[in-house]
């Protein structure tokens, strides 16, 4: 990275935007940073840091107390903007709130950005554990290889897509059971393509299960996937072999079916 704030368009990328966005990422992570704990992320003289924390302040995407820089409500509203004009959160929000209501447990609507899984809605059943985990769900995208709705999503997406995806992310262990062998995992999704769901069985977080399926647009294409994750304790036996699974594939059929209706009232 150059030490230089003006913009510049070096093979078609803007180094000034690059580099606010590194800021912004950076202080994320950290959830507060001050500017020297920046600067020795950032390879920035501190002067030139300063100068982008403080156009990032005055356009609200940070915030400043006293010393100290944290992300800025402006992505709270920007957030949910581009939820509500996501087609999926429309035609799942309610589906959603059914399968919760129905299952008890979480149930998360997520979309595929990037090679990662993101949470674009989520519903908290009655029995349902594990906020802190979900809540961490909702605020980093997610690798696709040791989810169920990830996998589901997976499973859809052509073969070249798939190999891009590992060959970037990796496969990284989260727990013993995380599958981190890719002819395994390619194994895996030729099974999921053929039931039309996916299991998480401990793969991600111990004493954790999930069942998703993909959601389809009207061409076949993946949109997304709905999931309802539960401690081993209830998801288990006939209600994780069959149970689950059949409201899982019964949800992601009917926000496929309100997509189609969408679609037709528009008249594409």
């Amino acid at each position: 990275m150059t030490d230089d704030a003006d913009t510049q368009n070096t093979g078609r990328r803007i180094q000034s935007v690059e580099n606010a966005c590194e800021i912004i990422e950076a202080v994320q992570e950290s959830q507060s940073a001050t500017l020297q704990e920046l600067s020795e992320r950032i390879e920035l003289s501190q002067g030139t840091l300063h100068t982008y924390l403080a156009t990032l302040t005055d356009c609200g995407f940070l915030s400043k107390d006293d010393d100290t820089y944290q992300l800025g409500f402006r992505f709270v509203t920007m957030g949910e903007h581009v939820r509500n004009e996501t087609e999926l959160y429309t035609a799942g929000q309610e589906e959603v709130d059914k399968l919760a209501d129905k299952s008890g447990e979480y149930v998360h609507l997520v979309v595929e950005n990037d090679g990662r899984e993101v949470a674009i809605y989520e519903r908290r059943g009655e029995h349902a554990v594990g906020m802190d985990y979900h809540l961490q769900l909702r605020e980093a995208p997610q690798h696709l290889h040791d989810s169920a709705s990830g996998k589901a999503i997976l499973s859809c997406l052509p073969d070249e897509r798939v190999e891009k995806i590992i060959d970037r992310e990796g496969l990284s262990r989260q727990t013993q059971h995380t599958i981190t062998d890719r002819e395994t995992l390619c194994d895996e999704l030729e099974t999921i393509r053929e039931r039309g769901y996916a299991t998480n069985d401990e793969e991600e977080i111990r004493g954790l299960r999930a069942v998703g399926a993909p959601i389809l647009d009207n061409d076949g294409t993946v949109v997304g996937a709905v999931s309802v994750t539960a401690p081993t304790s209830r998801l288990k036996g006939a209600r994780f072999d069959t149970e689950i699974p059949e409201m899982v594939m019964e949800a992601a059929n009917l926000i496929e079916v309100n997509l189609e209706m969408t679609s037709f009232d528009r008249g594409t």
